[in-house]
């Protein structure tokens, strides 16, 4: 069974960020929470520094019946309640090989790679699959 450590290991934390680098990610987040706006995507930010969801768009196709407040709240729980078990030891082996890959390209060069896969997300009610839920990472094979 995962737990939500599993999904925090040494290739994606976060240590010694100082107040004054952390200030920029309130800029970021109403620069997604605008982008998010004006597109029907799915989109949702994590912050590996804090360990939680710093955006979750409001598209209740991709929420599993929770608002995107609730998501935010339940942040990697939210995998466990609603992601098939069988899909979620794949999504922490796309995470531990993505961040190890984004941890061996030259810092400068990052912004230019990402990665995506689809898993199905059970909606809580009515226990439905949702399909190709796509998540974007700056890291490239």
């Amino acid at each position: 069974m995962v737990k939500i450590e599993d999904f925090f290991f040494e290739e994606n934390s976060v240590s010694e960020l100082n107040d004054e680098r952390y200030s920029y990610v309130e800029m970021l987040k109403r620069a997604v929470d605008a982008m998010a706006n004006a597109t029907y995507q799915s989109i949702y930010v994590i912050d590996y520094f804090k360990r939680e969801f710093l955006h979750v768009a409001s598209n209740p196709l991709f929420l599993g019946g929770h608002t995107a407040e609730q998501m935010k709240k339940l942040g990697y729980q939210f995998y466990i309640e609603h992601v098939p078990e069988d899909e979620q030891a794949m999504l922490l082996e796309i995470n531990s090989a993505g961040f190890k890959k984004f941890n061996e390209i030259p810092f400068e060069e990052r912004d230019g790679f990402f990665i995506s896969y689809d898993f199905h997300i059970e909606d809580g009610e009515n226990c439905f699959l949702i399909p190709k839920i796509r998540n974007y990472h700056p890291i490239h094979d």
